[in-house]
């Protein structure tokens, strides 16, 4: 059995932090989480454990988000650093893309937000070497999901999902349509007529 994930997530109102522990609830097997009220309060108890990844939000009395992620940045380089946010003047947020691999708006969608960290802690768990867990995390942004596949993603998990509409997401993209065209037309399925239309 896989060792869990360990998650801090720091916000100055009770309530969002009840609300992603409720959401959340199902990971618990997956995930040991922690909820903090403050900056100060991420900081205490990251001296005394060690987490895996932090998710903060941006405005915050004290010490904002900007300020906390440079901290960890610079006492835990092996962290991965996200921002879950519904406000931000652009002077805080421009002081944060530095320290900050990804930013989610709030609200998340919590099917996002699950997403969005599982990969973060599957990418830690494949990266074994210390050396190369430092370099990754002094990584200054990581690429978000393209819109098209959270698009198609979605289409895939309704109960009748459409073909007709696949094909037209799936249209957006030139080369992913050519990529989808050449596979369904190669010799690998045998089609004995060449196609050409995505649905």
């Amino acid at each position: 059995m896989s060792e869990k994930k360990r998650v801090l997530f720091v916000d100055d109102e009770p309530k969002i932090l009840e609300g992603l522990r409720r959401m959340l609830r199902p990971l618990r097997n997956e995930w040991e989480m922690s909820f903090v009220n403050s900056g100060q309060e991420a900081l205490d108890i990251l001296a005394q454990q060690p987490f895996d990844v932090i998710v903060t939000d941006m405005r915050m009395p004290a010490m904002n988000g900007a300020e906390l992620l440079h901290e960890v940045r610079k006492r835990y380089p092996h962290m991965v650093r996200f921002v879950l946010s519904g406000q931000a003047s652009q002077e805080t947020m421009l002081r944060s893309i530095g320290p900050m691999h990804q930013y989610l708006s709030k609200p998340c969608d919590s099917g996002i937000l699950k997403s969005t960290l599982t990969r973060s802690c599957q990418l830690r768990s494949i990266l074994s070497n210390e050396k190369l867990h430092n370099l990754v995390s002094r990584i200054d942004w990581l690429p978000s999901l393209p819109s098209l596949y959270i698009e198609m993603v979605e289409e895939l998990q309704k109960p009748e999902a459409s073909t007709k509409i696949l094909g037209k997401l799936i249209s957006k993209d030139i080369a992913m349509s050519a990529k989808i065209l050449q596979l369904v037309n190669s010799a690998f399925f045998g089609v004995r007529q060449h196609i050409s239309n995505l649905d």
